[in-house]
């Protein structure tokens, strides 16, 4: 169907070409069972052109480390997998990073992982490691971009996202712009009882740009849905853009 469950995202990025794209690519829980670029699915290396046809917009693989326990060599097998895409001779389905999930503090590891994918690449990429939690700086060294909070708004037996007050506590001062929040199930109230509207998705945005967080996403369901309100990825973009324009005056 032409990557038709992706327009939302096309259109969103097309919307706002000076706000940057950072954009996960998962066909399968990495880059996919067949071992070859896009996953030898239409769909994605429609999806995957498409998106590479922005300027604005930055894509990075998908590849899950089991908290430190995925072996190197399965590791390393699925980074030149995603190397792979860029023969894709048909389409640019290039990928110009990684995105290390289930990322954990063992500094050894991490250090062994992203070294094996920077080095795979003939050029400089993107590495973003998903810790979902507050570490130490010696990983904004070795990261890119530091996952430092990934959580529900507002969830019985899962840390609550609070803004400000989470920023300051899951991020080291002065790094705060190689860091990023990813909330899901932006619904029903958040932690002080305000309705999860877009009028707190845009306060919340504000209050990112304001400590200089680098990088951010909600969505009001899973990771695969574009559309479920109020946090679709287009109001995100444009509360981001309104936010912005906010702090100018």
């Amino acid at each position: 169907d032409n990557a038709a469950n992706w327009i939302p995202l096309f259109n969103a990025v097309k919307a706002h070409l000076d706000i940057p794209w950072l954009i996960v690519i998962n066909p399968y829980n990495g880059p996919g069972e067949s071992g070859l670029p896009g996953n030898n699915d239409p769909n994605v290396i429609s999806g995957v052109s498409q998106l590479n046809e922005n300027p604005n917009v930055n894509l990075i693989g998908y590849l899950p480390i089991n908290y430190a326990r995925a072996s190197i060599d399965e590791v390393t097998a699925n980074i030149t997998n995603w190397v792979s895409w860029s023969d894709y001779e048909d389409a640019d389905i290039s990928i110009n990073g990684i995105f290390f999930d289930e990322s954990y503090a063992d500094a050894d590891y991490m250090h062994t992982v992203v070294t094996l994918a920077r080095e795979a690449f003939d050029h400089p990429i993107t590495v973003v490691c998903n810790f979902g939690v507050k570490v130490s700086v010696e990983y904004y060294a070795l990261c890119d971009i530091v996952l430092g909070f990934e959580s529900c708004l507002n969830c019985n037996g899962a840390p609550k996202y609070k803004s400000g007050e989470t920023i300051e506590a899951n991020f080291p001062a002065g790094y705060e712009s190689q860091g990023a929040v990813v909330v899901h199930s932006f619904t029903g109230v958040d932690h002080q009882g305000k309705a999860a509207n877009v009028d707190l998705l845009t306060s919340y945005i504000k209050d990112i740009v304001d400590y200089g967080l680098g990088w951010f996403y909600f969505t009001s369901a899973g990771y695969e849905q574009l559309t479920a309100v109020p946090a679709t990825v287009g109001q995100n973009a444009d509360s981001l853009a309104s936010a912005k324009l906010a702090s100018l005056m």
